[in-house]
């Protein structure tokens, strides 16, 4: 039996664990075992079926405000201590010793750069899995995540340069095989997509497999739909949002029988046809029923609805969900808002996305092109992957 190291430090929500935690059910089957040392172990423990043998807090940098435009993910990671050598190399350090505490046999990394510089060093085997913003594709300089203006090789290069002068550092200080940056650290590891080809930030890839999002937080609770007698429609948003008012104005005057997911109460007064639910509810029952999703550009919420053929009309707030919107956009698979919209603006886009037979005739073909997905086969098929790449 092998023992393989989730690992998670960046990024937010259940997203992470999400993906972890399938994938850890499927090599228990398989007679192995995944432990995971994450940036919420709260969250993985809360993970259904209770997947890991051990879950662990995961060492991790103070996150501080990215570069400003990000240009790659070697920007993106900067609060991960990739701009700060002394800092990265404390938290290799760090790692070294949790790794010596589990010893596993591999280090599987969701969205934990340090981690996998930390196996390099440790002479670890070791895969990347995730949604595509976080495995990007093995290109030196790495991949503009700016797609909607032109990003030149010197600028991409100039970019990524702290994050491989502190992969250079760090093998220096402990003495392991030298890396010339971090497109060399990520270029011969083993990477799993866990998205769809439709929404990935850099496109389709060419001869890459896509596993879907094997979403391993599927809350079995319905929605609590209010009696009404307009459109059914799922928001999964933060009040604290921008533009969350203005939504809660749109649509309470197009009287649309509304469940709108979010941990707090609005601090606004909400429509009798909106009814407010802080818990998880049960998304893929949702959309069954809904016929719009509206959020914030969420990757797993934007796969469901992308898979349920139902529009997603998005409100991005930051880099990550912005890609989702322009996939989005790009698909016809539904809308994404501007920034300062108000009620009225909302209203008239809302109607528009669920009136315009393109969106409508690109979400049939997607519903139809997925129509056999099962994550649990999925999940089966990149433990199965893993695996054989690992020589586990």
């Amino acid at each position: 039996m092998a023992t393989l190291l989730g690992t998670w430090e960046l990024g937010r929500g259940y997203g992470h664990i999400a993906h972890l935690a399938p994938l850890a059910a499927a090599l228990a089957a398989r007679g192995h075992a995944m432990k995971v040392a994450v940036r919420h172990p709260a969250t993985a423990r809360a993970a259904p079926g209770a997947p890991f043998a051990e879950v662990l807090a995961a060492p991790v940098h103070p996150i501080v405000a990215p570069p400003a435009p990000t240009l790659t993910y070697a920007q993106v990671i900067a609060d991960g201590g990739f701009a700060d050598p002394a800092a990265a190399t404390g938290l290799v350090r760090r790692w070294l010793a949790l790794f010596e505490q589990t010893a596993p046999d591999a280090v599987v990394a969701e969205h934990a750069p340090a981690s996998l510089l930390a196996a390099h060093v440790a002479g670890l085997p070791a895969a990347m899995i995730g949604a595509g913003w976080a495995v990007p594709p093995r290109e030196r300089p790495l991949p503009s995540l700016m797609p909607w203006r032109e990003v030149g090789e010197r600028e991409r290069a100039a970019a990524d340069a702290a994050a491989d002068a502190v992969v250079r550092a760090v093998c220096r200080a402990f003495g392991a095989p030298l890396l010339d940056g971090l497109a060399a650290l990520i270029a011969p590891v083993p990477a799993y997509l866990t998205t769809l080809p439709e929404l990935d930030p850099y496109g389709p890839r060419r001869g890459a497999t896509y596993y879907g999002v094997m979403n391993g937080f599927r809350p079995s609770r319905p929605a609590p739909w209010p009696a009404s007698g307009g459109r059914r429609v799922f928001v999964y948003l933060p009040f604290e949002h921008a533009l969350a008012s203005a939504l809660a104005a749109a649509l309470g005057a197009l009287g649309w029988a509304t469940v709108w997911h979010a941990p707090r109460a609005a601090p606004f007064a909400l429509s009798p046809t909106i009814v407010h639910t802080p818990e998880p509810v049960d998304l893929v029952e949702a959309l069954a029923d809904a016929e719009l999703l509206i959020g914030r550009g969420g990757h797993a919420s934007s796969c469901e609805a992308l898979m349920a053929g139902r529009p997603n009309f998005v409100l991005p707030d930051s880099l990550d969900t912005i890609l989702v919107a322009r996939r989005i956009n790009l698909g016809r698979f539904g809308a994404a808002t501007i920034a300062g919209a108000d009620a009225a603006t909302l209203r008239a886009a809302l109607e528009a996305l669920v009136a315009d037979p393109g969106v409508a005739a690109a979400l049939a073909a997607a519903r139809t092109r997925y129509l056999a997905y099962r994550p649990e086969a999925a999940a089966a098929q990149l433990a199965a992957a893993l695996l054989a790449d690992l020589q586990l």
